[in-house]
């Protein structure tokens, strides 16, 4: 029997920059392109800014119907509380990426495929103010680990 975990996500600027460097790396290929004798590619540069200004406030200032607020574990099985209220089951994807200080989650609901919700996490350090405390980070990542039910998967018989 595992105990209960509870993670609340905290609003962070180091997360929201997280959050919205693929959108600058994007960003910078587009002036550095359109800088050359692409000029054409400035047109995408709205599009660009509102792509990371959606991204730096659902997991930033963890605001929109989408953004995860929370992850609970209780009984084994994974719960995301998101910005609009609902507490919905879901599983971390094998996309996901876990590290010390920092998880980079895709959260698949248990009913449907079709929809997924990323999260990011960076834990508290004494020179970082993340969007979690280190202790609940900590206990999070190794349920994700080595706590979670392992999916039945099914080999050929080849394999066997």
């Amino acid at each position: 029997m595992s105990s209960r975990i509870e993670l609340t996500l905290n609003p962070s600027v180091a997360t929201g920059l997280l959050a919205i460097a693929p959108w600058l790396v994007l960003l910078g290929f587009l002036v550095a392109a359109a800088y050359g004798d692409k000029p054409w590619l400035l047109a995408g540069l709205p599009i660009m800014l509102a792509g990371a200004a959606v991204q730096y406030r659902r997991a930033g200032r963890l605001r929109g119907r989408s953004a995860v607020n929370a992850l609970i574990v209780e009984h084994g099985q994974l719960t995301a509380r998101l910005g609009d209220g609902r507490q919905i089951s879901v599983k971390a994807a094998r996309t996901s990426r876990l590290g010390a200080r920092l998880a980079l989650l895709k959260l698949h609901p248990c009913d449907t495929t079709v929809k997924a919700y990323s999260a990011i996490l960076l834990a508290n350090t004494a020179c970082l103010r993340g969007n979690v405390p280190e202790d609940e980070f900590r206990r999070l990542r190794i349920w994700l680990r080595l706590g979670q039910p392992q999916s039945t998967s099914r080999r050929r018989p080849d394999q066997e």
